[in-house]
């Protein structure tokens, strides 16, 4: 096992910086993952740390060892790819032996560490046969294996789930880290679904545009967004975001809630506001919304609602509650379930 350090790493492509100065402490025996959209540079990064991908600048450094001029096959690291990478005239055991027997390692080891893999992975049944005959979970299970057996100081994953369907996504999820606890590897991860991203990692590092927009505990990233691209990426359904400037069109706040002079940005997530009473007390915040959508999903739904300038406002209620498109509501939040962002779209307080 081994910690993971980028110091200001630089990739550019031609005239085109795609990384812009990245810096980042993975711990040993962590599990961290990068989110971010297609194309804002997490897979790079991914790359980068492999060595499948040269650097412009900075440095990378493994276990303590710069690693920047270093062999992918030097780095002591094991990769698992979106599409398997399998060898398909081989069989399950073949395919987990082969790294091992370009590195010469003895044939009564291969057998012991392949004989633990596929009971860790439950894939002892089909060790005989080709990656064809079996199904996407099965084979992902083997391409992890391949990167078991390596007994790697880090792993490096790369979308590895993006190729299966959503119920096994799930089953898959729950494998891996189950996995990586009991092994106790450093593990990278790279992923654009933010829901995989929350359940796997021990800190997420959310990137765009080829920088880091924050680094933290899924909790922490969730709670107080750094930015509002955090705030909007991170959480489904995203965040609610209203211009200050568009205060009197259908919302309001109460006076002694704080925020930004000048321009600024509200946002409220969807399950923190709920309808308010004609007789209650003034929520912090307050809206009235014209209900023009309904998402049932089993115990709640989902309402998406309009402000008089357009501006949509998603919150969840009960399923059982019988709203209709068209309905008019009030909805409020309480001053601790709102987040304020500066003009430049950093978080305020």
């Amino acid at each position: 096992m081994a910690e993971i350090t980028l110091k200001d790493v630089r990739k550019s492509y031609g005239t085109v910086e795609a990384i812009k100065g990245v810096s980042l402490d993975i711990d040993d025996g962590e599990f961290v993952v990068l989110v971010g959209p297609s194309g804002c540079g997490k897979s790079t990064l991914l790359r980068m740390i492999a060595g499948l991908e040269g650097i412009t600048g900075g440095d990378i450094l493994i276990g303590g060892r710069q690693v920047n001029d270093v062999e992918p096959a030097e780095r002591d690291i094991a990769m698992v790819f979106q599409n398997y990478a399998l060898y398909p005239h081989m069989t399950v055991r073949q395919n987990l032996a082969y790294g091992l027997k370009n590195r010469k390692t003895p044939s009564a080891e291969i057998d012991r560490r392949i004989a633990a893999a596929a009971k860790t992975l439950e894939i002892e049944p089909y060790l005989d046969r080709k990656p064809r005959q079996l199904s996407g979970g099965q084979r992902q299970r083997v391409a992890m294996g391949r990167a078991i057996v390596r007994q790697p100081a880090a792993f490096l994953f790369d979308e590895p789930l993006s190729n299966l369907d959503a119920k096994l996504r799930g089953q898959m999820r729950i494998e891996i880290k189950r996995l990586q606890r009991s092994l106790g590897t450093t593990s990278v991860y790279v992923t654009h679904d933010q829901m995989e991203a929350m359940t796997l990692a021990d800190r997420l590092v959310v990137v765009s545009a080829g920088r880091i927009e924050q680094v933290g505990t899924p909790l922490e990233l969730y709670e107080k967004p750094a930015t509002t691209f955090v705030a909007t990426f991170i959480g489904s359904p995203s965040m609610n975001l209203l211009h200050g400037r568009d205060a009197s069109a259908g919302w309001s706040l109460a006076p002694d809630v704080a925020r930004p002079n000048g321009d600024f940005t509200l946002g409220v997530r969807p399950e923190d506001l709920s309808p308010t009473l004609a007789n209650g007390p003034a929520p912090a915040f307050e809206a009235t919304v014209r209900v023009d959508g309904i998402e049932l999903v089993g115990a709640e739904s989902l309402l998406h609602g309009r402000l008089e300038n357009g501006s949509e406002l998603i919150f969840r209620v009960s399923g059982r509650a019988r709203n209709a498109i068209g309905d008019a509501l009030r909805v409020g939040a309480s001053a601790d379930a709102l987040h304020m962002f500066d003009a430049n779209g950093h978080r305020y307080g």
